[in-house]
C-alpha cells in the first residue's frame, strides 16, 4: 500500500505555538492562593519558571500536577479545572510567539490546520488575530469546548478535528505539541481510530523547542521530534513528497 497522503495539520497551542510558560506558571499562582490561602511561594514548584517548567514535564497532566506536586485531593483538583479559564482570560502576563513558527504555519497552509489545546479558545483566537495568522486554522478547540473529563491525553479534541476537517478519507494527520501528553494524546487517538476501522492516522511531531523537553524522554515516543519550528516544515513536507507521482 502506497504511503498515507497529508489531509491535515493540527497543533497544540501552549509552548507550541506560543511561548505561555510565564502566564501559565501566573495562572497556577493565583488558583493556588486561592485554593489553598497560601503564599505561592511556599510551593517550590512556584517559586522560579525553571523549576514550574520541569514540573510540568515530569508529570502526565495537570491533575497530576495538582496532586503530586501541591499534594491536592480530588475536590480541590475539581475546582481548580473550574478555575482555570477564568484565571487565564484574566491573567495579563506577556506571552509571545516562538521564532519562525509563524512562517510555518503560513507555509503549511495547502492543507487544514486546526488547534487542539487546553488554553481557552477566547486566548488562542486573540494571539492568532494579533498575529495575523487568525485565517491560517480552519478550526480552533480551546478547553472549555471539551468536557472536563475528556480532555487530553483523550483523543476526544484530535478525533473532533479529523472528523471535522476530512471526515473518513484515507490519509495521515501530523499533531505537534510540546508535552508527553501530547503524543500520547495522539497514541490514543489511533487506536481509537483504528478500533473504529477508521482510514485516518495521527502521527505526532514533538516539538522541542520550548522548554526542557528536548532533553527529556517522553513515555510515549513520538515519530518524529523538531527542536526547531522550520523542521516542522521539514517533517510535513518531506511526508507529502514521499508519496507517488501520477
Amino acid at each position: 500500500m502506497p504511503p498515507a497522503p497529508v489531509r491535515a495539520v493540527l497543533w497544540d497551542f501552549d509552548n507550541t505555538l506560543v511561548d505561555t510558560r510565564a502566564r501559565n506558571r501566573s495562572v497556577t499562582r493565583t488558583i493556588l492562593a486561592e485554593l489553598t490561602g497560601r503564599d505561592p511561594d511556599e510551593f517550590p514548584t512556584l517559586r522560579t519558571q525553571d523549576a514550574y517548567d520541569r514540573a510540568i514535564h515530569r508529570t502526565q497532566d495537570w491533575q497530576e500536577l495538582y496532586r503530586r506536586e501541591f499534594h491536592l485531593g480530588p475536590e480541590l483538583i475539581r475546582r481548580a479545572g473550574r478555575m482555570w479559564t477564568e484565571a487565564q482570560l484574566g491573567d495579563r502576563t506577556r506571552t509571545s510567539w516562538f521564532e519562525d513558527i509563524r512562517r510555518v504555519v503560513r507555509a503549511l497552509d495547502r492543507w487544514p490546520q486546526a488547534i487542539v489545546s487546553l488554553n481557552t479558545r477566547a486566548n488562542i483566537v486573540s494571539a492568532l488575530e494579533e498575529a495575523g495568522v487568525g485565517t491560517a486554522f480552519d478550526l480552533v478547540l480551546g478547553c472549555e469546548e471539551v468536557e472536563h473529563e475528556r480532555q487530553k491525553p483523550r483523543p476526544d479534541g484530535l478525533l473532533r478535528c479529523v472528523e471535522t476537517l476530512i471526515g473518513r478519507v484515507r490519509g495521515s494527520v501530523f499533531y505537534v505539541g510540546d508535552h508527553p501528553i501530547d503524543a500520547e494524546c495522539a497514541a490514543n487517538a489511533n487506536a481509537a481510530l483504528e478500533a473504529e476501522g477508521h482510514p485516518v492516522r495521527v502521527v505526532a511531531i514533538g516539538a522541542s523547542y520550548g522548554g526542557v523537553a528536548a532533553s527529556e524522554p517522553w513515555p510515549v515516543e513520538p515519530p518524529y521530534r523538531a527542536g526547531a519550528p522550520a523542521e516542522i516544515l521539514d517533517i510535513v513536507a518531506s511526508a507529502a513528497d514521499s508519496r507517488p507521482r501520477p
